[in-house]
């Protein structure tokens, strides 16, 4: 009786350690992860903050990482994420190791049309002086009245663009707001979320061409 007892006390722990060792072996699936810390904007307007990729349970292979901007409210001025895309091969991660990658962080506006942009120093002297030429010939051909209303309105137009360019330069919104890294190989992602601090005052830098993204 003892003997049957002591066989099925053998027999249990067996079936414990081996659903253990099952459990085990499901949960170690090979994957990575990213990390990085949180992030303060440097007066320059141009920054960068460091990521690492670490493998996990014998991961090895090549990693992409991408960015995601917050999404915030109309007029509010986020720096950009400078990746330059998804790495290109990539980051190549070895069994149980990690790699260092570093993110850029600009506070550069996105690209404008050349028509959008406001009149600024010279142009806005064209201006005036096609307006001006524009009125003398209006009054040699003496203009009816609604034209010199219509010369006039020019005029202001031309006048507040000048005043415009006088003003102070165009800052990005003071504040705290996450963006995110994600990691991705095929069916494999893994992301994180960063802290980025705006302080007041950092000017935005104006791109003439394709900026980050």
């Amino acid at each position: 009786m003892q003997r049957n007892k002591a066989l099925t006390c053998l027999a249990s722990l067996l079936t414990l350690a081996l659903g253990s060792g099952s459990a085990q072996a499901l949960t170690a699936t090979p994957s990575f992860t990213i990390s990085a810390a949180n992030f303060t904007m440097p007066s320059s307007g141009n920054g960068s903050n460091p990521f690492t990729l670490t493998s996990v349970n014998g991961f090895s292979g090549t990693v992409d990482v991408t960015g995601t901007l917050p999404n915030t409210p109309a007029g509010i001025r986020v720096p950009n994420l400078d990746l330059g895309g998804p790495v290109s091969p990539g980051f190549v991660l070895t069994a149980n190791a990690t790699v260092a990658g570093v993110i850029g962080i600009t506070a550069s506006a996105p690209t404008v049309s050349r028509l959008n942009l406001s009149i600024h120093g010279g142009e806005a002297g064209w201006v005036l002086a096609g307006v001006f030429m524009l009125g003398v010939g209006l009054r040699r051909r003496k203009a009816r009245w609604s034209m010199r209303l219509l010369l006039t309105a020019g005029m202001l137009i031309g006048l507040t663009g000048i005043g415009a360019c006088g003003g102070s330069p165009e800052t990005l919104t003071p504040g705290t707001y996450p963006y995110t890294l994600t990691a991705y190989n095929n069916s494999l992602t893994a992301s994180t979320t960063v802290m980025m601090t705006v302080p007041p005052g950092i000017v935005v830098i104006q791109m003439t061409g394709p900026g980050p993204i």
